[in-house]
């Protein structure tokens, strides 16, 4: 008796390695064939690791360079249809760069199995560093400067006689290409970035299917932590929106000119049609009578 209890534990005990062992190979071939998907920029080929509800969701979108052109023309407050077909190509080759540097390699670290659920931690290579978007601003404001330097006449004169709409048409198809190009630059000539990457996945109709993916470059706050910081990490969206943003600034820069040169040769200009801001300050002074 006491022998043949002995041989049902050691079948139960090689039954359950056996079994541990064959969900720690599953679970290992779905996150690299997930994760080789993601360095051959193949979202097809993604899916198949992965549920369809996750390649759907909003982490997997940075995978899409359309996508990430939405992002850019959100940030700025326009339509594709604004600007010319140079700045709108522009836009598009840069943000399937973003897509093409994006995972370069990895290195599995860790595997937990629990149950029916298993998380991987991999160390991921970038082709370049998400935190180098925030150190384009200074180049940005010179080349606002410059631009409005040797087009201010003609952005004026356009704004004259075709309106303030044909002057922002103007003003972003010239700016556009040049600030991406200088962030192209930058992209292209940054060294690799590191960070960790965590892969939840699910045991789904006998098969280990990914359902999560959550990045934390090294150094930075926990993910999913609400600490405000420059080291919280990142994703393609930001570079996506950061050239956005300076071109946007720039059309605030040259807002700002448009209503200096309004006051300086039109200083009735609020009385008659100006902007809001303008005829409030305006106002006042004539009830005062201090142009009388």
């Amino acid at each position: 008796m006491r022998k043949l209890t002995t041989a049902i534990l050691t079948m139960l005990i090689l039954l359950l390695l056996t079994a541990c062992n064959s969900d720690q190979k599953a679970v290992t071939e779905a996150a690299e064939g997930f994760l080789n998907a993601l360095v051959k920029n193949d979202k097809d080929a993604a899916a198949q690791y992965a549920t369809e509800e996750f390649m759907q969701s909003e982490t997997m979108k940075f995978m899409d360079a359309q996508y990430l052109s939405d992002v850019f023309f959100d940030a700025m407050g326009v339509t594709r249809d604004e600007i010319d077909e140079e700045a709108q190509k522009a836009v598009d080759d840069y943000e399937k760069l973003i897509i093409e540097r994006a995972y370069k390699d990895y290195e599995i670290q860790d595997i937990k199995i629990q149950d029916n659920k298993a998380y991987v931690t991999a160390k991921i290579t970038l082709g370049y560093d998400p935190e180098a978007s925030r150190n384009i601003s200074k180049d940005t404001q010179k080349i606002i400067d410059d631009y409005k330097t040797e087009n201010y006449d003609e952005l004026m004169s356009i704004c004259k006689e075709k309106g303030e709409r044909a002057m922002y048409r103007k003003l972003y198809s010239d700016l556009i290409p040049i600030i991406i190009g200088k962030m192209q630059e930058q992209l292209e000539s940054e060294s690799t970035a590191e960070e960790k990457t965590i892969l939840s996945l699910e045991k789904i109709d006998k098969k280990w299917l990914v359902t999560d993916l959550e990045e934390n470059r090294t150094g930075a706050a926990p993910v999913g932590s609400t600490e405000e910081s420059a080291d919280t990490a990142a994703t393609s969206t930001e570079y996506a929106s950061t050239s956005a943003t300076q071109t946007e600034y720039a059309s605030e820069y040259m807002t700002g000119a448009t209503n200096e040169e309004a006051e300086e040769t039109e200083p009735d200009e609020g009385a008659t049609g100006g902007t809001a801001g303008e005829a409030a300050e305006e106002e006042p002074g004539d009830e005062s009578g201090e142009n009388s």
